[in-house]
C-alpha cells in the first residue's frame, strides 16, 4: 500500500509519491479469490460479474489465470485447475505464469467462498486506486505543456474523472419486490400532486401531458428562427427557479448575459417590451429606472437560483464540467442549453458525428444529474420550402438521427400568426398563441398544446377559455 505523504509547511510544494512506491495492490486477496473460482462454480459467476476485467489484478500471472477463467466460462466449458492449466498452455502463456505448481497453489489460498464478494470489491477499490494514481500522472504530465489550452485540460480532466466514476460504478441487479414499495410511493406522491411527478413548466396542459420536465430526461425544443425558442426557454427557467425555487443553469452560446437579462425583466415587469429596454425607450427617464427595477426586485430576491453562463462556443465536455461543479454546490433542478448546433463535440469527424456525440453527452449529463436537460435545436430550411403551414416535423432536425434517438422528449415550436395564418385546426386564433407540438414522448403520449404568448415581453401563458 502507499505510504502517508508527509505533512508540508503551508506554501510549500507536496512531494509527490517516489516511484519506489508500489501501487495499491492486495495480492493475497487476488489469489484467494482466483483460488475460489477454480473451486466453485457459482464463485466463478461471481467473479466475473464484480470483476469484469482482468486490470482489476496487479500481478500479471494473476490476470493470465483470470483471463483463462473468464474465457472457458464464455465458451461454455468447465472451469476448475486442470482445464484452467490446458486454457493457459493452449494460449502459451503456461510459463510465464508459474506453470502447473503456480495455478495449484492458488487453491491452497481459500477455504471457503464465503466472502468472496467482499474481496471482489476490495480488489475493485485497489484498481481504481491504481488508474486515478495513473490518470493524475497523465493529467499532471498534460498541465505542464504549455500549448494546451488551460480550459479543455480541466474538461479533459472532468471527462475522465466522469469515466472513472461510471467505469466503477456498479449496481446490483434489483427484484422487483425490493423495488414495490419505492414504486407505489412514486404513485402516491404522483396522486398527491396530480400527476405533477416532475418540475412544473408552468404551463397547464403541457404539464398534463408531460407530468413536468421529468428527472434524467433529455427534452429538444426545435423550432425555426422567429418562433420564440430562447423566449420559451427562459420561460421555463423562469418558472423552476424564481416560481418552484429549484436551482437552474442557462446556457447561452449565442446570446450575452446582459440581453437575457434585459429579456427576463421585460418578462417580470407589465408595459415594457425587450425592446423598449434594449434601446432605453422609457417616457419617465432615470424615474422610470429605479421604478422598473423595483418591480423586477424578484430578479433579485430569488434569483441565486437561476445561474447563467454565456461561455462561447463550450465543448460538451466542458459543459458537463460546469454542470458538474454548480451541482456540486447546489444539486441542480433544470439545465437549458440555447442551443445544440453551436456545441463543440467530442468527436473530430463530420458535423453529423460531432452533433451525435453532443446530442449522446446530453443525455448523459441528465441521467448523471437525475435532473432533466433542455436543449434548444435549429430546423433545416426544408421547412421553409414546404408548402401550406410549413408544419416542422421530426425529419426537419437538422442532424437528426442522432437528437431524435437521444431525444426522451421533443417538442416543435411553431406560430401561426407568424406565417399569416389565422387559426389552428381546432379554430383557435393563432394571435398572440403558440402552439407546442410533442412530437416524440417516450414516456408519454404525443399531443399539441396552445399557449398564450407575447413575444415582445417574452412571456408564455396558459391560454384562457372563452
Amino acid at each position: 500500500m502507499l505510504s502517508s505523504t508527509p505533512s508540508t509547511r503551508r506554501g510549500a510544494v507536496p512531494t509527490p509519491p517516489r516511484p519506489s512506491h508500489l501501487p495499491p495492490q492486495a495480492l493475497d486477496l487476488e489469489a484467494a479469490v482466483l483460488g475460489a473460482a477454480l473451486l466453485e462454480a457459482d464463485a466463478q459467476r461471481t467473479l466475473l460479474a464484480t470483476l469484469p476485467d482482468e486490470q482489476a489484478f496487479y500481478l500479471p500471472a494473476h490476470q493470465q489465470v483470470y483471463l483463462a477463467i473468464r474465457d472457458l466460462v464464455q465458451a461454455g466449458q468447465h472451469a476448475d485447475m486442470l482445464t484452467v492449466v490446458a486454457q493457459l498452455r493452449h494460449c502459451g502463456t503456461l510459463g510465464r505464469t508459474g506453470g502447473v505448481a503456480f495455478v495449484a497453489g492458488l487453491t491452497n489460498k481459500i477455504n471457503s467462498a464465503a466472502h468472496l464478494e467482499t474481496h471482489c470489491r476490495i480488489l475493485q477499490e485497489q484498481h481504481a486506486r491504481r488508474v486515478v494514481i495513473r490518470a493524475g500522472s497523465e493529467l499532471a504530465a498534460r498541465g505542464y505543456d504549455d500549448t494546451r489550452d488551460p480550459l479543455q485540460l480541466l474538461a479533459d480532466a472532468q471527462a475522465q474523472l466522469t469515466g472513472l466514476h461510471q467505469a466503477f460504478e456498479t449496481k446490483p441487479a434489483q427484484t422487483a419486490a425490493a423495488a414495490f414499495q419505492a414504486a407505489f410511493d412514486r404513485l402516491a406522491q404522483a396522486v398527491q400532486q396530480k400527476g405533477l411527478t416532475g418540475i412544473p413548466t408552468g404551463l397547464t396542459q403541457l404539464d398534463g401531458l408531460t407530468g413536468g420536465w421529468q428527472p434524467a430526461d433529455l427534452i429538444i425544443l426545435a423550432a425555426r428562427p422567429g418562433m420564440g425558442k430562447t423566449a420559451a426557454l427562459l420561460h421555463f427557467a423562469r418558472t423552476a427557479a424564481l416560481d418552484h425555487q429549484q436551482h437552474t443553469v442557462v446556457f447561452s452560446l449565442e446570446m450575452p448575459t446582459l440581453q437575457l437579462m434585459q429579456r427576463l425583466v421585460a418578462s417580470e415587469v407589465p408595459g415594457y417590451s425587450n425592446s423598449d429596454l434594449r434601446r432605453g425607450n422609457l417616457p419617465g427617464g432615470l424615474d422610470q429606472v429605479a421604478h422598473i427595477q423595483e418591480q423586477a426586485q424578484r430578479l433579485r430576491t430569488h434569483g441565486h437560483r437561476l445561474h447563467i453562463d454565456d461561455t462561447h462556443g463550450l465543448t460538451i465536455q466542458q459543459l458537463r464540467a460546469k454542470c458538474a461543479r454548480l451541482h456540486a454546490q447546489h444539486p441542480l433542478g433544470l439545465v437549458l442549453v440555447d442551443y445544440i448546433q453551436l456545441m463543440r463535440g467530442d468527436t473530430k469527424g463530420n458535423r453529423e458525428q460531432e452533433i451525435a456525440s453532443i446530442s449522446r453527452g446530453l443525455k448523459e449529463l441528465a441521467k448523471e444529474l437525475n435532473a432533466p436537460v433542455i436543449a434548444l435545436s435549429q430546423l433545416s430550411r426544408d421547412v421553409e420550402k414546404r408548402g401550406g403551414e410549413k408544419r416542422p416535423l421530426l425529419s426537419d432536425l437538422r442532424e437528426s438521427g442522432s437528437i431524435e434517438q437521444d431525444a426522451d422528449c421533443i417538442i416543435f415550436l411553431w406560430r401561426g400568426e407568424y406565417y399569416n395564418i389565422a387559426e389552428y385546426e381546432d379554430g383557435t386564433s393563432t394571435t398572440d398563441t403558440i402552439l407546442l407540438d410533442v412530437a416524440k414522448h417516450r414516456n408519454g403520449a404525443t399531443d399539441e398544446v396552445i399557449a398564450a404568448c407575447s413575444m415582445r415581453r417574452g412571456l408564455f401563458q396558459n391560454l384562457k377559455s372563452n
